[in-house]
């Protein structure tokens, strides 16, 4: 049948002039809804181009694949490079020797016989018929076409070349997609790059820079500006030092609290120029109520929230802020916080007048010491010449197994027989 297929067929509308180009549908049987997932019998012309046994068969399709322009095989083509795009788990094999990648179409590093076919066809890319199509961006990537790039919705399309660069790809591939992220034509698609910069994404944060992107929200310049690092243009944005209580004002829930203050911490730990690294210190000291019912009070009670957190895990900068500004535990299920907090930021006053003989701390620690880490207490305990308030761990009962872990313990059934193509 599929040698009949491709014999000569002069009336054929398609290249290449065969009987199989003359008579496949050009359109589906239904009008489609959404992205057109194609005729499963075409689709079955693409594995059998891949995997048929007779090998002198399997080229010749494959030859046919790398030159068509039959619609119904440029679609099952797409559909299948689709599934083979989409990031996935690691692969295995698939990355050159040392490299990971979730994308599907490379075996050692080297095109798989697959994109092989996809590279060779000149009728690919064509135009996504649907802007979020994002999995056909890839092809435009990989053939060097960024011209279709504005055809795709730049929402998804800014974070998928984000995730492209993390994953190995061919550098020129890597290249297209720092260029694609540098030329973003909406608002939307920078505001998406401005938000995985403020979350510390390093390509985000080089192509927000050198584009000169910035926060669709107006409160969030100055702490973008900041973590980005463009310190003139902060102290223009901040000139009295509120950049966090600006950040308060915007309410934008796709930025996590707890991220940004991580690193306004982290950046303080850094070569700062000093009026900045002062203007954001009294800016994490002045984070307490501010009186109007509002958003901007819930920013910054979860603002002084994660500072407390990353106080309780001996961070220096959190420790001087909470201890400068007075900053303690205000939810009812923040309460067993106090205790371990007055230790570990060594407020010993009003620690011993809380717990003289230290019994209510170390019953905190003995409910809820897996939230906490010993060498912290240990070294402030030290530190300070105080007794380690770490309560003794229990000894095991001799028949007890269920204590200890063990790599034996993994079921039998996690065998060789069982490992996947891909991790």
């Amino acid at each position: 049948m599929l040698e009949f297929l491709l014999e000569a067929d002069p009336t054929s509308p398609y290249q290449p002039q065969v009987r199989l180009t003359a008579c496949l549908p050009q359109t589906a049987v239904e009008p489609p809804v959404g992205v057109y997932t194609g005729d499963p019998k075409v689709q079955e012309l693409v594995d059998a181009a891949l995997g048929f046994p007779d090998p002198e068969l399997r080229q010749r399709l494959a030859d046919l694949l790398s030159v068509t322009d039959q619609p119904g095989l440029l679609d099952a083509l797409e559909i299948k490079f689709r599934f083979r795009a989409r990031p996935g788990p690691f692969y295995v094999g698939v990355a050159p020797p040392g490299h990971e990648t979730r994308c599907d179409l490379w075996e050692g590093g080297e095109p798989d016989s697959f994109l092989k076919i996809i590279s060779a066809n000149p009728n690919l890319p064509r135009r996504p018929a649907e802007p979020d199509d994002i999995d056909l961006a890839l092809l435009a990537l990989l053939k060097d076409r960024l011209d279709l790039l504005p055809a795709f919705d730049e929402r998804a399309l800014a974070p998928r070349l984000l995730e492209y660069l993390d994953t190995w790809l061919p550098d020129p591939v890597h290249e297209r997609c720092r260029r694609a992220l540098h030329d973003l034509s909406s608002r939307e698609g920078a505001a998406v790059v401005c938000v995985r910069a403020l979350h510390g994404d390093p390509e985000a944060i080089a192509a927000a820079r050198d584009a000169g992107y910035r926060p669709a929200n107006p409160a969030w310049v100055p702490v973008f500006l900041l973590l980005t690092r463009q310190f003139a243009a902060y102290r223009e944005a901040d000139p009295d030092g509120q950049v966090l209580q600006l950040a308060c004002s915007a309410g934008e829930p796709r930025i996590m609290v707890d991220v940004v203050i991580r690193r306004v911490l982290a950046i303080l730990s850094t070569d700062l120029p000093d009026d900045v690294a002062a203007a954001v210190r009294r800016s994490l000291r002045d984070l307490g109520p501010s009186g109007d019912p509002s958003v901007e009070d819930l920013e910054r009670r979860w603002m002084r929230r994660a500072i407390l957190d990353q106080a309780l895990k001996r961070k220096r900068e959190a420790v001087a802020a909470v201890v400068d500004a007075g900053y303690l535990p205000e939810d009812e299920d923040d309460e067993h916080d106090l205790l371990p907090l007055l230790f570990l930021t060594e407020q010993f006053e009003r620690y011993d007048r809380e717990d003289p003989d230290g019994t209510k701390l170390r019953a905190v620690l003995a409910e809820r010491g897996h939230e906490y880490r010993h060498k912290h207490f240990r070294m402030v305990a030290k530190r300070a010449g105080r007794p380690d308030p770490w309560p003794p761990e229990e000894p095991s009962s001799p028949g007890d197994r269920s204590s200890t872990w063990r790599p034996t313990t993994w079921p039998s059934s996690f065998g060789a027989g069982s490992v996947g193509p891909f991790i």
